[in-house]
């Protein structure tokens, strides 16, 4: 499953810039076909993979597996609807559906796994569950939207943020705080106590942020000072503990932490755009300058180990470092992109196209070094 979803996730990256570009910026059909074809199912895929660790689990059986698909399905649905909506009139719907049916299966089981661990499971399952909550809340506001028309656009704002800020910027915080220690193989010794104290600002600046652009656009600053609480601790730990590693131009962990930058930068201009009414385009600068960064630092590392599982050896070793060439600098080219996009030029999704294309040549040759 996840070789195969990197793969389609890389490629959402580079069509959804290259729709922006031809049509003079991004549409609702490129922000669905990355988030609900492209973001959404790898986040679950890697989930599925990472839950069994967290809770000192067996592996998954095939139809957990198999969940991922099925959320891919209904992201495909959902974005054929934007693409053809009188060909696929009922996608958006049966989709949603779909995708709900898929998450809820995944809560539930990642649930039972929390309650039967042995030990305390690691706090990122906490994360995890709080990502797919916010998830189930998104898709449900959607369909919700049919049987309440006149709150149809309240409830697409709803959406919107509890999908970028709740179940992407959970999940994605989530992973990043224990991801980094991996990639650098030296510990956090704050990780845990960490994650825990900060679970709760993350959701309450979430919810906050998400009923303040539906409701009353001024909450949006009490929002953003919540989140700033645990985006600030992971700065400032990382910066403690891992200051060699991010500043450097190859690896992946300068562009997880070009990410993790990426996501601070897109909730000030969005807090921003919502107090002032700004004309800039906060999901650009989250799609190029956090997801982009995110996705290529985390699949530099981890995809040698998904195409090839069990024991670490020269080839590993040898995959990662072809992957994270450049990686520094490409994070970079992601981070201006972004900003760029975001404040409305064209630019910034030429920079995107580049970076992404360079990171899918080296991940293409990857897997023709797979096949030796």
């Amino acid at each position: 499953m996840l070789p195969f979803q990197v793969a389609v996730t890389l490629l959402t990256f580079i069509a959804a810039s290259t729709l922006a570009l031809s049509r003079g910026g991004a549409a609702i059909f490129s922000y669905h076909l990355i988030f609900s074809v492209g973001i959404m199912p790898l986040i679950l895929g890697a989930m599925v993979y990472f839950i069994p660790v967290l809770t000192r689990s067996k592996s998954t059986g095939k139809f957990i597996q198999l969940l991922p698909f099925s959320a891919l399905l209904g992201g495909i649905l959902v974005t054929s609807y934007f693409a053809f909506p009188q060909i696929a009139p009922a996608g958006h719907a049966l989709g949603a559906a779909i995708a709900i049916i898929a998450v809820a299966k995944l809560m539930h089981w990642a649930y039972r796994l929390k309650s039967k661990a042995i030990g305390t499971p690691h706090s990122c399952l906490d994360w995890y569950l709080a990502a797919m909550l916010c998830l189930l809340i998104a898709l449900g506001a959607i369909l919700m939207g049919y049987f309440i028309p006149s709150q149809r656009a309240t409830l697409r704002l709803l959406h919107l943020h509890f999908n970028t800020l709740g179940f992407v910027g959970i999940a994605a915080l989530g992973t990043l705080q224990v991801l980094l220690p991996t990639v650098t193989q030296r510990p956090d010794p704050n990780v845990a106590s960490r994650m825990n104290k900060h679970l709760k600002w993350v959701m309450l600046g979430t919810v906050i942020i998400a009923c303040g652009a539906a409701w009353r656009h001024n909450l949006a600053w009490i929002g953003l000072l919540l989140l700033a609480i645990p985006i600030c601790s992971i700065f400032k730990s990382w910066l403690q503990f891992y200051s060699k590693d991010v500043f450097k131009r190859h690896g992946a962990a300068p562009s997880l932490a070009v990410a993790l930058c990426g996501y601070a930068i897109t909730l000030l201009i969005g807090t921003a755009h919502a107090y002032h009414q700004t004309p800039f385009n906060p999901i650009a600068i989250l799609i190029i300058a956090f997801l982009m960064p995110l996705v290529t630092g985390a699949v530099s590392y981890l995809l040698p180990l998904w195409l090839r599982p069990g024991l670490q050896t020269a080839w590993h070793h040898a995959a990662r470092k072809h992957l994270g060439f450049g990686g520094g600098l490409r994070a970079l080219v992601f981070m201006a992109g972004g900003v760029m996009a975001g404040l409305g030029y064209g630019i910034g999704w030429h920079l995107a196209l580049i970076a992404a294309g360079i990171f899918i040549t080296q991940t293409l040759l990857l897997f023709m070094m797979n096949r030796v």
